[in-house]
């Protein structure tokens, strides 16, 4: 899972970067305008004319991003949102050119329209349109990546408080079947018990205080269930051992806390021996492999809580990064779980 950042200056860019995109963005506009027209125009009529026209694009277009698209469209006022663009297009385009007509000596504008010629009036209500529209299209586009962020955000927390309520289902559930195996040792006053009791100790020591970090390495994961297998072998009457295997380079390896307790817990909860158990790890791809001789009563391919919990977990920690695969062998039950490491299901 890809953790967020944490430089200084991300929030200060964040809180700037709106800003930033809007000058640059005028930048290019007025520069284009620039050396599109000023080398055929004089400097002065130049710079009231595209000066005039440059405050009323930027008026045009910052009345709908800041003020008509959020504070009408949300309440349906269609009507008003028109009504309100179209007299500010108008107000907007009479001071534009009273003051070419003061400003610049030849300027007509009044006196054409009185004369009934409406063109000059009409092109810059229809730039004023043009820009309105792209206030529109702007503020939409930052509205809808905002309710985007904030879903995302949403769903985020929802997926970590599930993910937290799932872990802390794991506890409990690996305390109740391991109270079980103790049980058992105690009805046959077995040797073995005060070990067995230590072990879980030492286990419960570290799903308190070491599994609350997002991630762990996966060193002490396998630390952890080469103590439950142990603990399982205490209390058996087999002389067989559990055979477990790790392969790969494990050090410096992250992973999601108690991702493969399941799996191990599984083995002795529903299987006989032999057992065997393998952890790999390569190239970014961790395996592990589980298989188990059946009791008589048979295997139980669902697995319980134990395994529905690691299912969900799975689907919410990597989505597409994972395959898990339980298999009766009519001999043995075989288990399989592969996960990507490099890959996260949320990125």
């Amino acid at each position: 899972m890809i953790q967020p950042t944490t430089e200084a200056w991300q929030p200060l860019l964040e809180r700037k970067l709106p800003a930033l995109a809007h000058l640059i963005v005028w930048g290019v506009y007025a520069t284009m305008v620039f050396y599109g027209n000023f080398a055929r125009m004089a400097p002065m009529v130049f710079c009231v004319h595209y000066g005039l026209a440059f405050a009323m694009h930027a008026g045009s277009f910052y009345l709908n991003y800041h003020y008509l698209v959020p504070q009408t469209l949300p309440q349906k006022s269609l009507a008003r949102f028109l009504t309100v663009n179209l007299m500010a297009a108008l107000l907007m385009a009479s001071v534009a050119g009273g003051l070419e007509d003061l400003l610049l000596p030849g300027e007509t504008f009044f006196k054409r329209i009185q004369q009934g010629q409406l063109l000059p009036l009409l092109t810059k209500v229809s730039n004023y349109a043009v820009f309105a529209l792209l206030g529109l299209a702007v503020r939409l586009l930052v509205d809808w990546q905002k309710k985007l962020r904030k879903d995302k955000e949403k769903e985020n927390e929802h997926l970590k408080s599930e993910l937290a309520v799932l872990k802390g289902q794991i506890n409990p559930h690996f305390l109740f079947n391991s109270l079980n195996n103790l049980y058992a040792l105690s009805l046959r006053q077995a040797a073995e018990t005060p070990a067995v009791i230590l072990r879980i100790s030492e286990m419960m020591r570290y799903l308190l205080y070491e599994t609350n970090a997002e991630l762990v390495p996966l060193a002490k994961e396998i630390e952890m269930l080469r103590m439950y297998v142990a603990m399982h072998e205490m209390g058996g009457k087999s002389e067989e051992r559990v055979q477990f295997q790790t392969s790969g380079e494990i050090e410096g390896i992250l992973i999601q806390p108690l991702l493969l307790l399941p799996l191990v817990e599984n083995v002795f909860k529903h299987g006989s021996l032999p057992m065997l158990i393998t952890v790999s790890i390569k190239g970014g791809l961790l395996e592990i492999h589980t298989e188990n001789g059946f009791r008589a009563a048979g295997p139980e391919l669902s697995g319980g809580v134990g395994v529905a919990n690691l299912r969900r977990r799975l689907a919410l920690l990597y989505p597409l990064a994972h395959q898990l695969s339980l298999q009766d062998n009519q001999h043995s039950f075989v288990a399989d779980l592969s996960i990507h490491l490099s890959k996260s299901g949320h990125d």
